[in-house]
């Protein structure tokens, strides 16, 4: 029997709640008093009738830091049997692993809408995530292996909140309450610092929220904050952070579909023995609340309403990416996880090419990458500039390393010294033409790399493109590699649906569904509430 899990609503409509920030030494917070109030975690209101038109800065003053026992999620299946066969041989290895069942039958004010258990094997546990992510080497993962974290003991803290000139002042224990007094307050993350995977330099901005907010003291005498918000204002708010403006209703209606069928299909998998159900990074969403009330997207959430993506009973895991290059990837591919037979890589245009196009072999994939066909993501199929926010090098692009440069990124990346790159080899690729796993041919030994978003972080100081790619390598007179080029397809992971190829459909009077139906060909739409 699975396990029956209640989405929590409020007025009957479903609510969620975001882990917008960790880690922060400091947050500064604008709050408007006429519009929220601001409590201790014992609903006590504090500074009331205070005015500030600047803003309040948290910050923990001394604490017991919240204590965590961390675990590699090494495989994740939908089939309990096939975690216990991996299980068993992981044990015969001599690792330390159990299995973690998540997730269940979902229930929304007392309808069934979803059923999504599933099993997972965990290693470990460890002190910390670094340390965590430090032994997945052990099992051919690198760092890019997800990781569980399980409280064992809650922070006890004196956190402080006070104005930039120090006027208003309190000490308050733990963490305080950010409480909205009528609906469609927002308050502002002020000066915001936002870390992105292919950005060396962390960008700032003002960010604005609905809903509540809890910021209290976490581990390592940092601040967490966790949001709980309408999930119509939430999917709003992925919208505004994963597209540009001057977009097409279409578009904005098929992803809106697709991350409202996200979040059902991973509600009660993502983040279980944590106070919060998703994360607002790439791990979960993108989550950079609300900068403006676009029309088109305020369009799409009230046409689309409750309404998500279904096989059967299950709620489609509705992946999506910034450009596919050409063909979407299988999920299974990607991710260290069986089929869920929603994600199916197949070929992004209006018709099937005129040949067999195997993409898991060199030449082939090398010729398309090179031949630029004419899918709906190339953007310069058409003129369709700013349709989302991939740039102009997504579909195809280029990367340049000395091979001394290359031989410092990988050790820095991984703490592997193969000596002398003389080759880097592709061992197994996807039906997009990914790269599962590679070898590095050094003069002192050979690494091998496993995983689509551990080869793209190896081998580039942030992170590559995409695994789909070939290498030139330019040489000396001894054979000896001097340099080496990387020519690629795609950005992101590519599974599911390409948002590059989407908005191009759109611009060709494809509808939401027709979208949807293009790369979610074994689901169907569904309305849940």
């Amino acid at each position: 029997m699975s396990k029956k899990i209640e989405f929590p609503t409020y007025n009957k409509l479903p609510s969620i709640r975001i882990r917008l920030f960790n880690n922060r030494k400091h947050v500064d917070i604008r709050i408007p008093e006429d519009k929220f109030f601001i409590k201790d975690l014992n609903d006590r209101v504090l500074f009331e009738g205070v005015k500030n038109d600047k803003f309040w800065r948290i910050k923990v003053k001394e604490a017991e830091p919240a204590q965590y026992q961390y675990f590699l999620i090494l495989n994740e299946a939908y089939s309990k049997t096939s975690v216990q066969n991996n299980i068993e041989k992981l044990r015969e290895q001599g690792h330390s692993v159990s299995q973690l069942e998540v997730g269940g039958d979902i229930y929304l004010n007392e309808l069934k809408v979803n059923e999504n258990e599933k099993h997972l094997v965990l290693a470990g546990p460890f002190k910390s995530e670094r340390d965590a992510r430090h032994h997945s080497n052990n099992y051919s993962y690198l760092n890019h292996c997800r990781i569980h974290r399980r409280q064992i003991k809650p922070a006890e803290a004196v956190v402080e909140i006070y104005d930039p000139s120090c006027e208003n002042f309190l000490e308050v224990r733990d963490g305080v309450k950010i409480i909205p007094k009528e609906e469609g307050a927002y308050f502002e993350l002020h000066n915001f610092e936002i870390k992105h995977q292919t950005i060396i330099k962390p960008q700032k901005e003002n960010l604005f929220y609905s809903g509540s907010l809890i910021i209290k003291a976490d581990e390592d005498h940092t601040l967490i904050g966790i949001n709980e918000i309408n999930l119509e204002d939430y999917i709003t708010g992925v919208l505004h952070s994963e597209m540009d403006s001057n977009i097409s209703l279409p578009y904005a209606k098929s992803l809106a579909i697709a991350i409202r069928s996200q979040v059902l299909a991973r509600f009660g998998q993502y983040h279980t023995e944590e106070e919060y159900d998703f994360c607002s990074e790439g791990h979960c969403l993108r989550y950079y609340g609300k900068k403006d009330n676009d029309p088109i997207i305020k369009q799409a959430l009230k046409e689309t309403k409750g309404l998500v993506l279904k096989q059967e009973e299950k709620v489609c895991n509705a992946y999506f990416s910034y450009s596919c290059g050409g063909h979407t990837e299988n999920g299974a591919d990607i991710w260290f996880m069986d089929e869920d037979g929603f994600s199916c890589g197949k070929y992004d245009g209006e018709k099937p090419p005129q040949y067999t196009l195997d993409l898991t072999d060199e030449e082939m994939v090398r010729q398309w990458i090179l031949d630029r066909p004419d899918v709906y993501c190339n953007q310069e199929a058409g003129n369709h500039a700013q349709l989302t926010r991939v740039g102009s090098d997504a579909f195809r692009w280029e990367v340049f390393y000395t091979r001394q440069e290359l031989e410092e990124i990988l050790y820095d990346k991984t703490g592997e010294k193969p000596g002398i790159i003389y080759e880097i080899i592709p061992i197994k690729r996807g039906v997009s033409g990914r790269i599962k796993e590679l070898e590095i041919l050094g003069s002192l030994k050979n690494v091998r790399i496993r995983g689509e978003l551990n080869i793209r972080s190896a081998l580039s100081e942030t992170f590559l493109n995409s695994s789909c790619f070939f290498v030139k390598a330019e040489k000396d007179e001894d054979g000896v590699p001097l340099n080496f080029l990387f020519v690629g397809a795609g950005k992101g992971h590519g599974v599911g649906l390409c948002k590059t190829g989407a908005a191009k459909m759109a611009q060709l009077n494809k509808s939401a569904e027709d979208i949807l139906v293009h790369y979610f060909e074994r689901s169907t739409i569904k309305e849940i509430y």
